[in-house]
């Protein structure tokens, strides 16, 4: 049947279709009692398998039996056609013989059946012969993705000479003071606000870049981003560039600067353009006004996170809106912008994005020639992307083919990691061979035991051979499990009181947030950190804020992770220096008995390590360590090896030819024991070697 024209079809042949297709429960009714032939099989439309005299009533064999229709349908394009039928994909009667063509002249009928038609790519098609509707398939056509980098560029370079022509005419402050502003008038400056409000855009940019890279249409949004930024900034020196305002703040020390020659302009605007605008990079400029461009930038960032991440992740969206509105609190406490400049800036954001993406979502440009006319440059980029890019998520690169042959295949189970670990626990299982099982120069005790009432009792003491100095803590902790709370209270030898309160999983699912504070009676110190987490399949985040008179300090980690690859980013910024003080990167592999890491810590510390289990009692591991600055290089080899279930031994040398060695026993239930050495090799018979001794109880 499949070689014999639809045209030639008989009842028959529709009876052997309709079995084929799993639809044996309509034979009798369409091809018995009305005779329905190849040709009248073509011509159906789910209004005639609704309407008399077919009335089907099970709505899901109705869409069913039309997608298996008009996957025949676009097989027979040419019979359609020459019957008076032109196939739109939906229906050969809908839309009047019409046809939606793309800007690149090919005929839109392709698009929309990558929606309807149940070919192999776009349709998974079960035993009993239906379909499950799987993604369109969507053209990334990077070389537009290009053209909108050029023009944001273009558009930031041009925005930063502009900046320099209106520095040039700042308004003299003595002539012309701060316009009177309600906000400014009613809310005194902080001084690091400003500081603040540009590292709320650093951690929203971090977001969104981290979104952008696991975006499976990462280039249409890319595409979009750039074309929008490059709007809103080139309206923007339109708006600076007629008008310039008095200076909002006495602060300012703004006065017309004159920078001579063309040449000079240039080179100011380069150093605005590489330096972002940013005060963090030392950019300070005056009279850019109307309108705000950080608030721009946080808006629009804002947006394209909370547009391009699922409904469900509220953790994520809530976060970017909480950068957002603080962010622009920020710009008006630091008293850089009036507040008509940011309320402006919000407004275009807001609206030319959603103006946006209504038309692109909605197609409605192509039946609008004045739309064409109005946004050629939206008609030009969106003319192939047909209704609203879905939220699907892909890691963008592939295992290298001397990855696979190092480690060998993955076991399926290994293959998609549900929850990367936080940044600190990168290459963590490397870190625990050369560390646990150790204590050199330390007597140690430590004692843990529970109460009846769900209370954690944990004490620690330990004393320095070297120095005979005693440390001690104690701390108790306290679990409630209905509410997802957490209670810590801690004290130490050095007279230091810390409380921990640690929520977790009860806003949102993945979330923990933890509120420290540490209180010294002798010194009357006190410190107040809160630590934010949110963990779900493959992300993990992180954001803690050190609360200082001084000015607060924000640390920032995310790590991201799929198919075992893992990259994370770690940052600190100072908000009374003004300035990033941390930022590391990593790059990772991990499967159940091999894990590779490597960091880059500021730039000048580059470090790795390998992790290799190799059968289920010995593991080894190997950490190379490299500073630019002092050319110094740190090198070393551990290796862990079970004896039995309740005994292991442990070794390790580096560079430097320090040899460790440690033994843990355990005793009984509850009580381990940790014998351990180091021993100098370049000086052994000069001494200076050291043991520790430890013992674990639990009860």
């Amino acid at each position: 049947m499949t070689q014999l024209s639809v045209r030639r079809w008989t009842t028959k042949h529709v009876a052997k279709w309709l079995k084929e297709e799993g639809f044996c429960d309509y034979v009798d009714l369409l091809c018995n009692k009305h005779r329905l032939d190849g040709t009248s099989l073509l011509t159906l439309s789910e209004y005639d398998l609704r309407s008399p005299p077919l009335e089907l009533k099970v709505l899901g064999d109705i869409k069913r039996l039309m997608v298996s229709i008009r996957k025949l349908q676009k097989q027979n394009i040419d019979l359609l056609e020459e019957l008076g039928l032109p196939f739109d994909g939906h229906s050969p009667t809908g839309s009047g013989g019409s046809l939606d063509w793309l800007c690149n002249g090919d005929s839109g009928r392709d698009c929309d059946n990558a929606e309807t038609a149940p070919v192999g790519e776009e349709y998974h098609q079960y035993t009993n012969g239906k379909y499950k509707q799987q993604t369109r398939r969507l053209d990334p056509e990077y070389w537009k993705t290009v053209l909108s980098s050029v023009y944001v560029v273009f558009v930031f370079g041009f925005t930063s000479f502009v900046m320099v022509i209106v520095h040039e005419r700042v308004p003299d402050m003595r002539t012309y003071p701060p316009l009177p502003d309600i906000f400014l008038d009613s809310v005194p400056r902080i001084p690091w606000a400003f500081a603040m409000a540009e590292a709320c855009g650093v951690i929203l940019c971090n977001i969104w870049l981290l979104v952008l890279l696991l975006h499976k249409h990462r280039s249409i949004l890319l595409r979009r981003l750039c074309s929008l930024m490059g709007t809103v900034f080139m309206l923007r020196c339109i708006t600076m560039f007629v008008t310039s305002l008095s200076v909002p703040g006495q602060h300012l020390q703004c006065s017309g600067k004159i920078y001579g020659d063309m040449w000079a302009k240039l080179h100011r605007a380069v150093a605005i353009w590489s330096g972002f605008g940013m005060t963090l990079t030392g950019v300070h400029t005056c009279g850019d006004y109307m309108f705000s461009g950080h608030t721009v930038v946080l808006t629009m960032l804002n947006f394209f996170v909370t547009e391009y991440t699922p409904r469900t992740w509220n953790f994520i969206h809530t976060l970017s809106w909480v950068l957002n509105l603080f962010g622009i609190f920020f710009i008006l406490a630091a008293h850089e912008h009036y507040s008509i400049d940011v309320f402006i800036a919000f407004y275009i954001t807001t609206r030319l994005f959603l103006y946006y993406h209504t038309l692109a979502n909605t197609r409605a440009y192509q039946q609008s020639r004045r739309a064409r006319i109005w946004f050629p440059m939206f008609s030009f980029f969106e003319c192939n992307v047909n209704g609203p890019v879905p939220n699907e998520y892909c890691w963008p690169f592939s295992r290298p083919a001397a990855m696979r042959g190092l480690i060998g295949k993955v076991p399926q189970r290994l293959e998609i990691m549900s929850v990367p670990p936080p940044y600190g626990d990168l290459g963590k299982s490397a870190k625990d061979i050369f560390n646990k099982g150790y204590g050199f120069g330390l007597v140690k005790l430590d004692v843990k035991t529970k109460s009846d009432s769900g209370v954690e009792f944990k004490t620690s003491g330990s004393s320095n051979t070297d120095t005979s100095k005693v440390n001690g803590s104690l701390e108790t902790k306290y679990m409630w499990d209905e509410y997802g709370l957490t209670f810590t209270e801690k004290w130490t030898t050095d007279n230091t009181l810390g409380t921990q309160i640690c929520v977790e999983d009860q806003l949102t699912k993945g979330l923990k947030l933890t509120f420290d504070t540490t209180f010294s009676p002798n010194t009357g110190k006190k410190s107040g950190k809160v630590k934010t987490a949110y963990k779900r399949e493959y992300v993990n985040l992180g954001v803690d804020v050190d609360f200082d008179f001084a000015g607060p300090a924000i640390h920032g980690a995310a790590v991201a992770g799929y198919e075992g690859w893992l990259a994370g980013y770690q940052m600190t910024f100072d908000s009374a220096k003004s300035k990033m003080t941390q930022s590391n990167f990593a790059v990772g592999y991990k499967t159940g008995d091999f894990q590779l890491h490597t960091n880059v810590n500021d730039g000048a510390e580059f470090g790795g390590s390998i992790y290799q289990k190799v059968n289920d009692k010995l593991e080894t591991a190997v950490n190379l360590a490299w500073t630019a600055g002092s050319n110094s290089t740190r090198f070393g080899i551990a290796a862990k090896y079970q004896l039995d279930s309740s005994a292991s031994i442990s070794a390790k040398v580096n560079n430097a030819s320090l040899v460790g060695i440690g033994y843990t026993q355990t005793l009984r239930p509850g009580m381990k024991l940790v014998l351990s050495a180091l021993v100098d090799g370049k000086s052994i018979n000069a001494g200076g070697h050291k043991l520790g001794l430890g013992l674990e109880l639990e009860a």
